[in-house]
């Protein structure tokens, strides 16, 4: 017995091995993994949603313009209709607009998000170029025209090593 009168108990077991928090664990991540699946269904779900609503929004635009008697639309109307340069504004006002402008290319995209912009970025080279880096690149070329065919692509059998090895050979021979 302790000063207090609380009784001294030696357990003979290791109280972490009846406890229940591993079980917890496992339960969670399994709770975590369908909650992920729940949240991927359910996205596709709307993203299937939206496509339907946009389709039927366009379907419902179509149905009007043909079935409403007042609609009636001009040679030239209908060559606007169908041309994707031609666009109209809230005003009503139909302009054509320049391709560039129609869709942008991955590039534009990137470059007006400046994203990549190299500000802060030393454009320095840290290193000088050597005698073997002009020779090296001049191996590559003569090691590239002799294991690609005339499309690009590698002959049959060989790789990037082969060219490699074969270009490090005639370097050796050059220096």
């Amino acid at each position: 017995m302790l000063d207090g009168g609380i009784p001294l108990v030696e357990f003979s077991f290791d109280r972490d091995d009846y406890d229940r928090r591993d079980d917890y664990d496992f339960r969670r991540d399994d709770r975590r993994e369908q909650d992920r699946i729940d949240e991927m269904q359910r996205e596709a779900f709307e993203d299937d949603f939206r496509r339907d609503a946009e389709r039927d929004r366009q379907e419902q635009a179509i149905r009007e313009v043909v079935n409403n008697d007042t609609i009636v639309l001009s040679p030239a109307q209908v060559k606007a209709i169908n041309d994707p340069l031609m666009k109209m504004d809230r005003m009503g006002t139909v302009r054509k607009i320049s391709s560039a402008a129609a869709k942008p290319t991955g590039r534009q995209v990137v470059r007006r998000s400046s994203q990549f912009l190299n500000t802060g970025i030393p454009l320095k080279r840290t290193r000088k170029k050597t005698k073997m880096d002009k020779t090296m690149s001049k191996c590559l070329k003569m090691a590239n025209k002799k294991f690609r065919k005339s499309n690009g692509q590698l002959r049959k059998g060989k790789t990037m090593r082969d060219v490699m090895r074969y270009a490090h050979r005639l370097c050796r021979k050059e220096s």
